[in-house]
């Protein structure tokens, strides 16, 4: 198999180390706000690259035919210039339009954000961000406080664990029976989310996962006065934030945690997930 010219176009730490982690997978070209890197061949635009790539790599994106390289926006039209016939795009998170841009223009497109490993990983450094957040926004110690996590899937899953493994008394609430029935043989005390209101009181800090709104105002009128809520799910998440900020409770929206407090291994992770990809489609590994 010939080596694969690899074209990276984004920007920021993450980004930088999901760079290096495809170094032995092929040669790698980047645009963009990237860091310079043992094995990246750095580009001022896409136009000075001198060959041809098999494979165009995106960060996480936002919305449009476009990706924001580190101040600059680079249209999509400039980077597949610089891609061979039936190259394949790889992208997290990509949009309907921006898949059939690429697909239209007869490129192989795939979201690497939506594979099972990538996420299951993920969950692991978004734990980590919000345990950060509790020791960082609290005057008390996370060990002995009562946490209270909204939702058992993945994310929810290692919160309660990471929490309780610190000290902390944690409680699981969720909707479905199988999701309490799986968190109490991991020994978490648990209740429903219809029983939410009436015991919204008893907790310090409240870690929601489900992206659907569950602290509302009149939840939110029932918390102890110097509760945390860190709220992971995504936009717009699952607090009324208008509601909270008027009563005075402090309540973050927690997004995009691996990137903000462990971008290297946020970074490894997303080339990880690119690396199967290549092994996938081509038998190819990293040789490094």
């Amino acid at each position: 198999m010939n080596e694969k010219v690899i074209l990276c176009a984004g920007g920021g730490l993450r980004f930088s180390y999901m760079c290096r982690e495809l170094c032995g997978f092929g040669r790698v070209y980047a645009v963009g706000d990237v860091s310079a890197e043992e094995g990246v061949t750095l580009l001022v635009s896409p136009e000075d690259m001198a060959v041809s790539a098999d494979v165009l790599v995106l960060p996480m994106m936002g919305g449009g035919l476009k990706v924001n390289a580190g101040g600059e926006e680079i249209g999509f039209d400039r980077l597949t210039r610089r891609l061979k016939q039936g190259a394949l795009v790889l992208g997290g998170r990509l949009s309907a339009e921006q898949k059939a841009f690429f697909e239209s223009c007869g490129f192989n497109c795939e979201d690497y954000f939506a594979r099972e490993s990538l996420v299951i990983k993920n969950c692991l450094p978004t734990a980590e961000g919000a345990l950060q957040i509790a020791l960082n926004e609290t005057a008390e110690t996370v060990f002995g406080s009562r946490v209270l996590v909204l939702g058992y899937g993945r994310t929810a899953k290692c919160c309660a664990r990471l929490f309780k493994a610190v000290g902390a008394d944690c409680t699981v609430c969720a909707r479905r029976a199988e999701s309490l029935a799986d968190a109490w043989t991991e020994g978490f005390e648990t209740f429903y989310v219809k029983e939410l209101r009436d015991r919204a009181s008893d907790f310090d800090i409240i870690i929601n996962t489900v992206p659907a709104l569950l602290l509302a105002e009149k939840v939110l009128s029932d918390v102890r006065k110097n509760v945390l809520i860190i709220d992971l799910a995504s936009k717009p998440g699952g607090t009324d934030f208008l509601s909270a900020e008027r009563l005075g409770v402090k309540a973050i929206h927690a997004l995009a945690l691996p990137e903000k407090t462990a971008p290297a291994s946020a970074g490894s992770l997303l080339g990880e997930a690119v690396g199967e990809i290549f092994r996938e489609r081509w038998g190819i590994s990293d040789k490094r």
